[in-house]
């Protein structure tokens, strides 16, 4: 979450967990997650997926697709090695779509990183 905060500016530090949606807009929110194993000889391995939802209230697909463009470039190859033995991010999916509520327009982007467990 901190990579985000730090490296676009637009989100205006609207990086959370959950947020309601009285939350100003743009906003970040973690959605699911899920690992598979991916064991190898002695070390204990996992696939790690996340789902990252943005949202923008009053805002076009296209600022929404500008907007997943940077959080996508700045996840891209990065790892903290210093806090998990990883191998850097990988954005497998990006995805912008309408609302159920016609004001909002919802940004999907998903990762993956391989963790050791």
């Amino acid at each position: 979450m901190d990579r985000m905060i730090a490296a676009v500016p637009d989100l205006g530090g609207r990086v959370f967990d959950q947020a309601g949606r009285v939350t100003p807009s743009p906003y970040v929110t973690l959605g699911p997650s899920h690992w598979a194993s991916d064991d190898a000889d002695c070390i204990d391995g996992r696939v790690l997926t996340l789902q990252i939802d943005v949202w923008g209230h009053g805002t076009t697909k296209g600022a929404m697709e500008d907007l997943t463009d940077d959080i996508a470039a700045c996840l891209q190859g990065w790892s903290d090695i210093d806090a998990v033995t990883m191998h850097p991010v990988t954005v497998s999916m990006v995805r912008v779509m309408g609302d159920p509520d016609p004001d909002y327009v919802h940004g999907v982007l998903q990762i993956e990183v391989e963790i050791e467990a």
